[in-house]
């Protein structure tokens, strides 16, 4: 959606489903801009002559367009600063001419991004993007150009473009809308008894709170039809996915917008009374909102990459945990859901469940892998690894936020486990205890230990039937390492009953039980 700050990624398009959700969302969007498109050529009438100052918007509004910058997470999505640009148009030339002019940059500025794309893919390759002559600087022009460009299709590129033009309707008209009944004058054709404050700055101020507010809606809307959160149904599902969307990626978009929209709809102000010279100068809060986008994605990808990067080191360094990992993430982001927890934190759930053993990468692997019965002093190293987890993540800015989840982990509901201190473990965040119920359900249920193969400590034999026996029977040594049968469904879901008040928050165990009878949960998956 890149003539409201993001484009959506019709590539997730792998289900049915969620094809069939979002063939309703864009119906629904689509109805809607239909009548406010009605509305506007009934209720406001066209001043003057606003096309010239329209095809002046135009150009600007395709430029910023192409420039979209990339959100390399998601292929085939980007954002732009267009929205402060329609603002300002629509301040200026009217509500009608804003929607035409949206729908005409839309078609421009996707005709050159599939142009683009298709010339990238026919002549340019990466040799020729990495030289420096010509040729490489035009084939990273036109990958530039048609980087958020997808090959979809004929039926779902109708589909996107028709959702596309939805949003940008959707946008622009109800803001413009309330402009004009608020008392705005458009710009390009002033009374003598134009105020600056009424017929102006206090309407445009209402135009960006309703068309920040309807871009936030289509996209939360997109979203939740698109990408829904697995386990969650019915309506407080699609609720959740969109109060997520907004919260993650919409708002910190927004935050930027209204900042630079305020000097944008002053240079519309500057343009009617200056012309082309205003017009030129409203190019400059347009680059610096882009240079925010850049700083705002590079951020992002940096958080990403570094989640990726201490996430396969753990697994590196002890592979077993790849498994067991993912799960302890995927059921502690359900237990949130499950709680309805805040939905920052349902966030960054996931990413904790992910890191909430990183400290164990300051344990060695002697102590890790030993065979045989622990010392003192080795358990002392293994208790130690939640504060050390703690200790590495705490030095990321952007993981400060689960510092505590990850170091408390293995604190017990009574104030037992480790690390000491603290006082009553029922202080500790929800979050450290969501974590230490998956946790511990996934170490009863998986069946890591079996999968290792049994080969003797002492002269290597390994039966060739695949038995466990207790001692070799080639060289009757006594196996150090114990391996355990793991526990059914039912066996730990009782220990989760019996250590509920004790290990294990009461409120977190109940959740746990209602997400597991209603939604059931998959072992080792």
């Amino acid at each position: 959606m890149s003539t409201v700050a993001l484009v959506t990624d019709l590539g997730w398009f792998a289900v049915d489903d969620r094809l069939r959700a979002y063939r309703i969302a864009t119906e629904f969007l689509c109805t809607a801009a239909a009548l406010i498109t009605l509305v506007a050529w009934l209720r406001v009438p066209v001043e003057g002559n606003p096309w010239p100052a329209a095809v002046q918007f135009i150009i600007l509004i395709s430029v910023t367009e192409l420039l979209a910058v990339r959100l390399y997470e998601y292929e085939g999505a980007g954002i732009s600063p267009t929205s402060p640009i329609l603002w300002a148009a629509t301040c200026v030339i009217g509500v009608l001419p804003a929607i035409v002019l949206g729908v005409v940059s839309a078609i421009t500025s996707n005709t050159l991004k599939c142009i683009a794309f298709h010339l990238h893919r026919r002549f340019c390759d990466e040799r020729a993007q990495d030289r420096q002559d010509l040729k490489g600087i035009l084939c990273r022009f036109v990958s530039e150009i048609g980087s958020t460009w997808q090959d979809r299709g004929f039926s779902i590129a109708v589909m996107y473009f028709c959702w596309y033009l939805a949003c940008v309707i959707g946008e622009v008209g109800p803001g413009g809308l309330a402009y004009y009944w608020l008392g705005g004058q458009f710009l390009i054709n002033t009374t003598e008894d134009f105020q600056f404050t009424t017929n102006f700055l206090l309407p445009a101020i209402a135009l960006v709170a309703v068309s920040a507010a309807m871009h936030v809606a289509e996209y939360a809307i997109s979203t939740a039809a698109v990408d829904p959160i697995p386990g969650t149904k019915g309506l407080y599902g699609v609720l959740l996915r969109m109060r997520l969307a907004i919260i993650e990626t919409a708002l910190p978009i927004v935050k930027g917008q209204i900042v630079l929209s305020v000097v944008a709809l002053l240079l519309a102000y500057l343009y009617a009374r200056i012309g082309v010279l205003g017009f030129v100068l409203a190019v400059t809060p347009v680059l610096a909102l882009r240079d925010f986008f850049v700083h705002w994605v590079r951020e992002r990808e940096a958080y990403l990459n570094t989640i990726a990067t201490l996430g396969t080191y753990m697994q590196h360094y002890h592979p077993y945990t790849k498994g067991h990992l993912k799960r302890v993430a995927d059921l502690s982001e359900r237990l949130a859901r499950e709680l309805r927890l805040p939905a920052e934190s349902i966030r960054h759930m996931s990413v904790a469940g992910l890191l909430h053993d990183i400290g164990k990468i300051g344990v060695s692997e002697e102590v890790l892998d030993k065979p045989s019965q622990l010392t003192d002093e080795e358990w002392a190293q293994i208790k130690e690894h939640p504060v050390k987890g703690a200790e590495i993540i705490s030095h990321l800015d952007f993981l400060e936020g689960i510092v505590d989840w990850v170091k408390y982990h293995h604190k017990w509901y009574n104030g037992s486990g480790y690390p000491a201190g603290n006082g009553d473990g029922s202080r500790i965040p929800i979050e450290a205890a969501i974590i230490a119920a998956a946790d511990a359900f996934d170490a009863m249920t998986d069946d890591r230990e079996l999968s290792l193969e049994w080969i003797c400590d002492s002269c290597g034999y390994k039966p060739p039937d695949g038995s466990r026996p207790r001692t070799c029977p080639k060289c009757g040594a006594e196996k150090r390492r114990r391996y355990r049968e793991p526990k059914t469904l039912d066996q730990a879901i009782d220990e989760l009953r019996r250590g509920a008040g004790t290990q294990f928050h009461p409120r977190v165990v109940k959740a746990f039980l209602a997400m597991v009878e209603r939604d059931g949960v998959k072992l080792n998956g």
